[in-house]
Order: C-alpha cells, then sequence, then structure tokens
C-alpha cells in the first residue's frame, strides 16, 4: 500500500518541516532543511508504507524529538527512550505513544528486535511451522521468546538455546497481564498487630488525664507510622525511603511529577530531590544510567530497581525484603509491590545505587 498526501496536509500531520519535529538546541545533528513547497495541490510520494512486528524504535544518543500526528505533538523523546514500532514509510517511522500512534524521524532512531510473550497457557513450541511437527516442549503464559522471523501464521523464535515455532495466535510483542504480588497487607498487619498491643496497654491506663490520653493517642499515631517504614542504612536513604511511603495511594498520570500525582519516574525524580536532593534525570530510562551499578542480590533501601522488556520501561524505589514502591499504571495509584513477583521478576534489568 502507498499513502501520497498533499503537502499542507502532511505538514500539519506528520509534520514535515524538521524544525517542528526536532528540539534545534538538544539534538547534535542540526543540519535542517526548512524549505517547502509551495504548490498546495503537489503531491508528495511517500513511498510504501510498510507495517512492522515485534520491533522497538529506540531513540539515539544525544537526541531530544518531538514525536507528532495530528498536528500535535504526542510526547517529548529523550536519549534511550523506546517505543512499539508499528510501521515504516519513506524517511519516518510510526510508532505507538501511551496506546496512540505518532511519527518520528527514522534518523533519530536505532530499530531493534523486540521480544514476544507467549500470551495463553501450555502453548506449543514446536520444531516446524505446522501442527504435525514434532513439540520441543510446552510454554506458560508470559514466557518471553527471542523473535527470529515472522512468517504470518507462524512465529520463529529462540526460547534459551533452542529454536522453533509458535503459532501467531498465541504470542504477542505485548506482555501479557498476569497478576502481581502485592505485599501491602503484610505490612499493615504486622503494624496492626503493634498498634493493637499499645491500644491494651492504654486501655490499662485508662484513669489518667484527658490530655494525658491525647498525647498517648498522638505518640501511637506516629510509632504506627514509624513502624510501617523499614529501616535504611543512610539517613539520605532512609529519608527517600519515608518519603516514598508517604506517597503510597497517590493517583498514576502519565508525566506527573508530585506532588499528589505522579508516573513511574515522577515519583523517583520527585522524591530524590524533596528527599535528598538529588535531581535525577526525568524518564526511567535515563535514570538507569544515573549511580552506581548493584546487582540484584545486594540491593538496599532506597536503591533505584528499573524494569522492561528489551529495553528499560518503568522504575520504582526499593525498601527492602524484595519490595518496591511504584506508581504502576493508569488506573492504578503508587503502591508497595514485590520485585519478585511473576510480572517482574522477568523483567528485571538492573538496580542503580544513588545515595
Amino acid at each position: 500500500m502507498k499513502k501520497k498526501i498533499l503537502v499542507p496536509m502532511f505538514a500539519s500531520v506528520m509534520a514535515l518541516s524538521m524544525n517542528a519535529v526536532v528540539n534545534a538546541d538538544e539534538v547534535k545533528d542540526n543540519n535542517i532543511d526548512n524549505t517547502e513547497d509551495k504548490t498546495s495541490q503537489d503531491i508528495i510520494d511517500l513511498g510504501k508504507y510498510e507495517e512492522i512486528t515485534y520491533k522497538t524504535a529506540v531513540v539515539k544518543d544525544g537526541v531530544a524529538v518531538k514525536i507528532r500526528n495530528g498536528g500535535k505533538v504526542k510526547l517529548v523523546a529523550y536519549t534511550g527512550d523506546s517505543f512499539k514500532a508499528l510501521a515504516t514509510q519513506g524517511e519516518w517511522v510510526e510508532v505507538s505513544v501511551n496506546g496512540e500512534d505518532g511519527w518520528i524521524p527514522s534518523r533519530f532512531v536505532d530499530i531493534k528486535s523486540a521480544p514476544g510473550f507467549v500470551t495463553e497457557e501450555k502453548v506449543n513450541f514446536r520444531k516446524n511451522a505446522n501442527t504435525d511437527s514434532e513439540i520441543i516442549e510446552e510454554l506458560s503464559k508470559g514466557s518471553k521468546l527471542e523473535v527470529l522471523e515472522d512468517k504470518g501464521e507462524w512465529i520463529k523464535v529462540k526460547n534459551g538455546d533452542k529454536e522453533g515455532y509458535i503459532s501467531s495466535k498465541y504470542i504477542s510483542d505485548e506482555a501479557p497481564v498476569i497478576e502481581e504480588v502485592v505485599v501491602e497487607e503484610t505490612v499493615s498487619e504486622e503494624a496492626t498487630t503493634r498498634v493493637s498491643n499499645n491500644q491494651s496497654s492504654s486501655n490499662q491506663s485508662s484513669n489518667t488525664q484527658k490530655s494525658d490520653k491525647k498525647n498517648n493517642s498522638s505518640s501511637n499515631k506516629t510509632e504506627q507510622s514509624n513502624e510501617n517504614v523499614p529501616a535504611a542504612n543512610t539517613s539520605s536513604a532512609q529519608a527517600v525511603v519515608n518519603l516514598a511511603y508517604s506517597k503510597i495511594g497517590s493517583p498514576y498520570v502519565w508525566g506527573a511529577e508530585g506532588p499528589n500525582s505522579f508516573d513511574c519516574s515522577g515519583l523517583t525524580s520527585y522524591v530524590y530531590k524533596k528527599a535528598a536532593g538529588v535531581s535525577l534525570p526525568r524518564t526511567s530510562s535515563a535514570q538507569s544510567g544515573y549511580g552506581k551499578t548493584v546487582s540484584k542480590s545486594n540491593l538496599q533501601p532506597g536503591d533505584l530497581v528499573f524494569f522492561g522488556s528489551g529495553s528499560v520501561s518503568h522504575v520504582g524505589i526499593y525498601i527492602g525484603g524484595g519490595n518496591m514502591i511504584h506508581s504502576p499504571k493508569p488506573g492504578e495509584s503508587v503502591k508497595i509491590t514485590s520485585i519478585n513477583s511473576s510480572y517482574y521478576s522477568g523483567r528485571f534489568i538492573t538496580a542503580k545505587r544513588v545515595l
């Protein structure tokens, strides 16, 4: 299929003028041609529109570029940001931006392979591309595979050191939703037990003056709050963990940086700035290059933990006990989640110690 678009419409819809697309002061290669054809009836042949699957567009080093569609800026993307690639046309790449389509100049991105994920339980991984072929093994829902070739009805994949085929009906470039292990209840149960003991002790001294009772009640509330928060190794890390705890329940809002709503990297940048005076980069992918890399087995409260499928797309604050505080996604709020849950364990990429 070939798309032909009138010049004025193309300039509006896809922002052909590179000046309107790229932040000139933030791009290394800024040799931009601003000329436009003034003949309104001329037609630009962009070339063939080609859909692509299992590919990711990753913004190159030293680039800040606007992703546009319909005459509107969908997002300003920075070095390391990655997006699901949908199609190519001429010198443009169509990408998915928060569930909507957008266009980005191909010279500012690297196209890389994206993994595939099994979408159903007990899916056959076969030696050849037909239902009579030998079954190598059964794959479980959420299994992450290296995609080698899209053959239409069959997808050639690599699972570990084994190559084979899986029906295209049961594989997707988007990870299926798997119930996460949320551990707030464990922390709350411990705190509730302690508070209950405090209240029992308080009831035994019920003959004290009313003013003393009020002071005791205030003290118990403070103790409950403090006991909910794990201990960190440094005062700065403790301040980060304390502030992160105080934001539990705040709603996820894409692009929000606080104080009352956050996206994932908005939460981490806000907490580190306010609690420790550390200015982190704005995006999760950029934050993953900041600080000292630590292994998953050596995590300490206050460390940043990063997740994604092939490249970093999510970040949280580690609080100890295998748990993190993070702002997950639209429709949810800041909460505590296990980094060893079935969903996040397979998507762990790296961790950084900033403090």
